[in-house]
């Protein structure tokens, strides 16, 4: 790795990288099914704190919006010539982020390449050996990015900090402290959404032509055996910075939000004064938040309702008691409940999550889940098969138990293939045959009724909703129905051999 010579302020292109040849899971919704594409969070929220720290030279690739594959995103990035390549790593696209990085260096030899984002968070020793990447950060990547960037327009190496692995001498060197943490997130800017082509951004489940996210908060109290969080506290920004990120967002002519906190309400005092602060300001945006079954009130949702607010997602997960007292949510079949109710009599829609494939599950609990799910009658009713992640509870737990027989995540990031399958699911109760039909079962017995499609047909507002609505529509109806003998043939196939 070499960095600038000639102290000019370095270039920078920060990249979240393609899904072409990503994992193949089977469970959850695909390409094809023309949902959409979200901005990356990560990647305007990096950029814009670089620019913000006297850095200018920079420039964002979104590869998956422009369906890029990784030897197009390659391309793109050494178009530009950059100093400092930063990459996004999902562990579902950790393929296409390796072969990116990978092909990058060869075009580029002298740049300086950074890995981040969730996937090096759990395997950051695997990924500064096995990749192209001369520095890896686990956790948050805003101080750590920036030491990176202000070391290389010095000419020097960067100082040691909490989350910096790097390369030394051919051997991997681990820092002191494993995570990087922002504990003070107010610091950070609201994302430059002018950084990417904002107008491109749109949803299937969004009337409006174009969409954005935020994030007001990161971390979460909770451990959710699914679910991979690092930092079990919540770092939150302020009510007025949340509000002024809205009017900044209305001014770019957006009218939809999908806010992407773990749980928007877990300071209620600051929900309300958000909430209060756009009905002042006098705001006109359509918004939608995630939020937990057990903090929601009449109150605060009539609040939210009036600020904008026009849908709330919840994870439910399962409809077995049993089950959701091991899940790790803590929550209750009857706060679950409540809140549907409290959600619809304000007027919001409701998003809800269920999913197949818990440790000790059985075919009565994933029958009791896809009753509850009709019971609870969500507008957008989600169903998909647990992939058991690497960091997460549930996957430590199924490795302890002989139920996954190794550690293959790790195995897929020291050696990264094309297309790859998931060998091993949390096949404990049920077979992986078993947990695909249990998920396409909960599709067709709630989204594949003449009622539902009656409603949905009610719902529309527009030529352009109708059109993308009926290609997820048809999507769905294919892979529930129509590939559903083959696809059970060859979940029944893969998990035996």
């Amino acid at each position: 790795m070499t960095g600038t010579s000639d102290r000019r302020p370095p270039k920078i292109v920060l990249v979240f990288p393609s899904s072409d040849q990503c994992v193949q899971s089977l469970f959850v919704y695909h390409k094809n099914h023309a949902i959409g594409h979200k901005p990356p969070q990560s990647t305007l929220i990096l950029a814009t704190y670089l620019k913000a720290m006297g850095f200018d030279d920079v420039t964002c690739i979104d590869a998956q919006l422009e369906e890029y594959s990784p030897e197009q995103t390659a391309d793109a990035v050494s178009a530009l010539a950059p100093d400092i390549v930063g990459v996004t790593a999902w562990t579902d696209f950790w393929y296409p982020t390796w072969r990116t990085m990978k092909l990058v260096r060869e075009k580029l030899p002298d740049c300086t390449i950074v890995a981040g984002g969730p996937h090096c968070t759990v395997y950051p020793q695997e990924t500064v050996e096995h990749s192209e990447a001369d520095y890896v950060v686990a956790g948050d990547g805003e101080d750590v990015l920036l030491n990176i960037v202000r070391a290389i327009a010095e000419s020097r190496v960067p100082d040691e900090q909490p989350g910096l692995w790097r390369m030394e001498h051919g051997e991997a060197r681990a820092p002191l402290e494993h995570l990087a943490v922002i504990d003070d997130v107010t610091k950070v800017p609201p994302p430059d959404r002018l950084l990417l082509p904002h107008k491109r951004y749109s949803s299937v489940l969004t009337p409006a032509d174009y969409e954005t996210t935020m994030i007001t908060s990161r971390g979460c109290p909770y451990k959710c055996v699914f679910c991979k969080i690092d930092v079990q506290k919540v770092y939150s920004r302020t009510a007025e910075q949340v509000v002024e990120e809205f009017r900044q967002i209305a001014e770019l002519g957006i009218k939809d939000v999908q806010v992407y906190d773990d749980t928007f309400t877990w300071g209620k005092q600051r929900a309300i004064d958000i909430c209060q602060g756009i009905i002042d300001s006098g705001i006109k945006v359509n918004w939608a938040i995630r939020d937990r079954a057990n903090r929601v009130t009449p109150e605060l949702y009539t609040l939210l309702k009036q600020a904008g607010c026009y849908r709330v997602h919840f994870g439910v997960e399962t409809g077995s008691p049993r089950i959701l007292k091991e899940s790790g949510k803590f929550l209750t079949i009857e706060q679950v409940e409540s809140a549907f109710e409290i959600s619809r009599q304000v007027g919001m829609s409701v998003m809800g999550y269920f999913m197949f494939g818990f440790l000790d599950e059985t075919p009565a609990d994933a029958r009791m889940t896809v009753d509850f799910a009709k019971k609870l009658n969500p507008d957008y009713p989600v169903f998909v098969v647990l992939i058991p992640y690497p960091g997460t509870t549930v996957y430590d737990k199924a490795r302890e138990l002989g139920i996954v027989t190794s550690d293959f995540w790790r195995e897929f990031t020291i050696n990264p293939t094309p297309d790859y399958a998931i060998p091993e699911l949390v096949e404990d109760k049920m077979s992986r045959a078993e947990l695909i039909e249990w998920r396409n079962t909960g599709m067709r017995e709630t989204y594949f009724t003449p009622r539902r499609i009656m409603r949905e047909l009610k719902s529309l507002t527009s030529i352009s909703e109708f059109h993308r609505k009926t290609r997820l529509g048809l999507a769905l109806a294919t892979e529930v129905f129509g590939k559903r003998r083959s696809q059970t043939h060859a979940a029944s196939v893969s998990s035996t051999g």
